[in-house]
């Protein structure tokens, strides 16, 4: 090959490798999309709490136009409830997975109260978000009780209450607590697991034994929704976390 033709090949092959490469990227789904502004959302709250989570902060997280988000929420509190209503989902699982068939009624109400607690100090922003933080927007998608004759779709947050009700329901029919009004107790046992949840996760350097503390919170509310002659009140069952 001529030298000048060779040098000519050279220099074209230099600027080629200089030349900034262009990176195609892949047209997301709609499904892929709201997925992608939920976690930015996510993100920002974590980073910096209800303040940080607006339209346009989750925008230039994402990488897209404000204008974008609008195809696919209405709102920041739109974004802000697919936020709650996925811990909600993963709330039921964890509950869920507590349970086995063969366990006698009270256990299943111990392994419930054990997986509301995992799952909240699991995921603590989210918890932050879904029971530390008032925003208006969360009521207008309803509260975790649905109203008697209302046939709308139940949110994921009143299934998850009310897989603590039937619980409790049942509980009550067999006469293994104390008579009493299955809301208003699936309330109180809700109330109580909030408090340890929202303890651990604001004042964990407070507490020299977590676990311990858990237990106990779960054996004092027992021993409150149990019948005075109650079997059950002569032996408590301690549900833990399983090992890793």
């Amino acid at each position: 090959m001529p030298r000048k033709q060779a040098k000519s090949v050279a220099s074209a092959g230099k600027a080629a490798s200089n030349a900034p490469s262009r990176r195609i990227r892949r047209r997301l789904s709609p499904a892929e999309r709201r997925l992608q502004i939920i976690d930015a959302a996510r993100v920002l709250f974590g980073e910096g709490g209800l303040a940080q989570v607006t339209m346009r902060n989750i925008a230039r997280h994402v990488g897209i136009t404000q204008a974008a988000i609008y195809q696919h929420f209405e709102d920041k509190e739109a974004v802000l409830f697919a936020i709650a209503d996925g811990y909600f989902a993963q709330l039921i699982e964890r509950m869920g997975e507590r349970l086995s068939d063969d366990m006698q009624p009270l256990n299943r109400l111990r392994a419930m109260m054990r997986g509301y607690i995992e799952a909240g100090l699991a995921r603590p922003e989210e918890y932050r978000l879904v029971f530390m933080t008032d925003i208006p927007g969360f009521r207008r998608e309803g509260g975790l009780r649905m109203e008697p004759g209302d046939d709308a779709e139940p949110t994921t947050g009143q299934l998850a209450f009310g897989f603590l009700e039937e619980q409790v329901r049942a509980l009550l029919k067999a006469r293994l607590i104390r008579p009493g009004d299955a809301e208003l107790t699936a309330e109180a046992i809700w109330a109580a697991g909030h408090g340890v949840v929202s303890l651990l996760i604001t004042h964990v350097g407070f507490l020299w034994a977590p676990e311990r503390l858990i237990d106990a919170q779960i054996d004092m509310i027992f021993k409150g929704i149990l019948p005075d002659d109650s079997p059950a009140r002569r032996k408590t069952p301690q549900v833990r976390s399983p090992k890793a």
